[in-house]
């Protein structure tokens, strides 16, 4: 009985030094080295991911990123210590437009929880102007000829139509007024030769 005891025992040991290395392996990955992918969102702010190389895993514990900047100008930004960005676990950023137009050579360093650096070239481009605001329609002043009215009538061509037709015109008498004192001088003289020819007789 004794010998099965001490026989169990040893297998349960065995296991037991079997299982924990296997449980400890995450806890080992996350203490390797720490991959940074260095970016920026094209209008000139900084961002870095931080992940466990060993996993691919975000790096949770709280971090301290530092980044410095040169353009090829020779424009120098920093040292500027990133932010943890609400986007999600192990996502740094920087404020926004940290980097004006132009190419940079950013690098990034990680002090905290473990020492890391990365290096890369970005492109930051000026940001898109507005939509001009389309040209506003002529007025209908500018849109009529010269000499049309707001409804586009020619006064001028309205002022002959009505001479010809008889209606007045402004600044005279009507046209059928002189005809019509035209006829009255003609009865009237006819009227007096009848009666002078009466007379005669």
């Amino acid at each position: 009985m004794e010998r099965f005891t001490r026989l169990g025992a040893a297998l349960l040991l065995a296991l037991g030094l079997g299982v924990a290395p296997a449980a400890m392996a995450p806890a080992a990955a996350h203490g390797g080295k720490i991959d940074i992918e260095l970016g920026t969102d094209g209008a000139g702010g900084v961002s870095a991911a931080l992940a466990w190389a060993g996993d691919g895993h975000p790096v949770e514990e709280s971090a301290v990123v530092v980044v410095r900047a040169v353009s090829d100008d020779g424009e120098e930004i920093g040292p500027v210590t990133l932010v943890s960005a609400s986007e999600g676990v192990g996502w740094y950023q920087s404020e926004p437009e940290l980097l004006g137009e132009g190419h940079w050579t950013v690098t990034a360093q990680v002090k905290e929880p473990k020492k890391a650096e990365v290096e890369v070239e970005v492109d930051v481009v000026a940001p898109a102007a507005p939509p001009s605001e389309s040209a506003a329609p002529e007025s209908e002043s500018e849109s009529q000829p010269a000499g049309s009215d707001a409804a586009g009538v020619n006064p001028e061509a309205d002022a002959a139509g009505a001479a010809d037709d008889g209606s007045p015109a402004s600044g005279g008498l009507p046209a059928w007024t002189g005809w019509a004192l035209v006829a009255l001088v003609v009865a009237g003289v006819a009227t007096v030769v009848v009666l002078l020819r009466r007379r005669a007789t």
